[in-house]
C-alpha cells in the first residue's frame, strides 16, 4: 500500500498545516484557562455609556436588598415541634432536623414536612398508604398556624 502509514493518508499530512495563530476556542461556554477578558480592570465609564451604566447600577441595588429566590434557604417557614405539651420553635424543617440531629434525635427535613403538608404515605408490608402524625416524636406545624396546635399545649 503506498502513500499509506498506519492507516493514515501520508499525501494529506504533507498538505495539512497547524494553524496556531488561532485564538483558543472555548468549550461548553467556558473561557480557556489564562483568557483575560476585555473589561478586566477597567472602569465601566470606559467601555459602557451613561445611560447603561445607570440601568446597572439601579438592577444592582435592587437586586442585593430582595435576594435571589431560587437559593436554598430562601423559602424557609418556621415550624414549631410539640412534644410532651412543650413548643420547640425552629427557623424551618432542614434547621429543626439539623439541630435535633446533633442532640441524637433520627429525624429528617424531609418527613417533617410530610407531616407538615399531610401528605400521604406507602407502607410497603400491607400495601396501604396513611398520613404520619410524628417525626422523631415530635408532632410538627406551620408556626403561623396557632389554631391547629394550641390545645396540645399544656
Amino acid at each position: 500500500m503506498w502513500g499509506t502509514r498506519n492507516g493514515v493518508n501520508t499525501r494529506m499530512m504533507e498538505n495539512y498545516e497547524l494553524n496556531i495563530s488561532a485564538p483558543p476556542k472555548r468549550r461548553n461556554n467556558w473561557f480557556p484557562k489564562g483568557h483575560r477578558p476585555f473589561n478586566k480592570g477597567v472602569p465601566m465609564k470606559d467601555w459602557m455609556d451613561g445611560r447603561k451604566i445607570k440601568k446597572v447600577v439601579k438592577c444592582l441595588e435592587i437586586g442585593r436588598k430582595r435576594g435571589n429566590h431560587d437559593l436554598a434557604g430562601s423559602n424557609r417557614i418556621p415550624v414549631v415541634g410539640i412534644k410532651e405539651g412543650k413548643l420547640y420553635p425552629f427557623d424551618s424543617a432542614t434547621n429543626a432536623a439539623r439541630i435535633l440531629k446533633s442532640k441524637g434525635v433520627k429525624i429528617s427535613c424531609r418527613n417533617i414536612n410530610a407531616i407538615i403538608h399531610q401528605k400521604l404515605q406507602k407502607n410497603n408490608r400491607v400495601e396501604r398508604y396513611y398520613i404520619r402524625k410524628k417525626a422523631g416524636g415530635y408532632q410538627w406545624f406551620f408556626a403561623d398556624e396557632t389554631e391547629k396546635y394550641q390545645s396540645l399545649l399544656n
